[in-house]
């Protein structure tokens, strides 16, 4: 069954949800629907690319994500509407949806705004009744290629060193890098390497196993899609160890 997924920086119990919720029973429209983050920071659109890329694919094709960020905040003269890997995502012309798909992807359609309306409901309500009537986006919306794109913020080598940083901190304090498993393999391959977190503190060690650590201890772990997490065993990457958000993450040879 495919499903209606929504990540937005709306704000926990906001009545924007509620009410977009509300037309979809008004409407009849029996899909389930699944909030990703309603606490992305406003206008973060990074951020909820990663959180994006992190977990549509999870979902069955066919799915349909709405990606309302700083919807409410500025009024677009249109919105877009994608489908990528078989979903399909709508969004606000803010670059977001580019640094989900790519700066070569060129299949967008647009959601027409002529009012400049800031809320997405009479907007993206009417797309998705279409959508899961089995429509065709080309055959009721017109194509465009001139819309905003942004690369997202990938880890460069430096002087030997892999430098990225921290994109995304979860409500446990676990900070998620915008460095790969494959950036750590190409660019060290078998060679021992460390993780420099601050001054005083190196971590030498990326591991699942949670029993090699004790409480307290400071460990690196891969996603489920590949990417590298800085966590402490019982208590706050973020707080104990200050890996806020967009802080570099060097990683070294030993």
């Amino acid at each position: 069954m495919v499903a209606l997924t929504f990540l937005s920086d709306f704000g926990q119990g906001s009545h924007y949800t509620a009410s977009f919720k509300g037309v979809l029973c008004k409407e009849d429209l029996s899909i389930p629907f699944i909030e990703i983050n309603n606490q992305v920071d406003t206008n973060e659109i990074s951020e909820t690319a990663y959180l994006s890329k992190m977990v549509f694919e999870d979902f069955p094709t066919g799915t349909i994500h709405i990606i309302a960020i700083g919807t409410v905040a500025h009024a677009y003269n249109f919105h877009l509407i994608a489908e990528y890997k078989g979903h399909y995502f709508m969004a606000p012309n803010n670059a977001v949806l580019s640094l989900i798909f790519g700066m070569d992807f060129d299949s967008y359609f647009v959601i027409p705004n002529p009012s400049k309306k800031l809320n997405i409901n009479d907007l993206y309500i009417p797309i998705i009744k279409h959508l899961i009537s089995g429509k065709i986006l080309s055959k009721f919306l017109e194509p465009i290629h001139d819309v905003k794109k942004q690369t997202l913020l990938k880890p460069g080598f430096v002087d030997g060193e892999l430098i990225g940083s921290v994109l995304f901190v979860d409500n446990i304090g676990n900070a998620y890098t915008n460095i790969s498993r494959q950036d750590i393999d190409n660019f060290f391959r078998d060679i021992p390497f460390q993780i420099k977190l601050s001054r005083h503190y190196i971590l030498e060690r990326i591991s699942d196993d949670l029993s090699n650590f004790k409480p307290g201890d400071a460990y690196g772990y891969y996603t489920n899609h590949g990417f590298l997490v800085i966590a402490l065993r019982g208590d706050s990457a973020e707080r104990l160890l200050n890996l806020r958000k967009y802080k570099p993450i060097i990683i070294q040879k030993r």
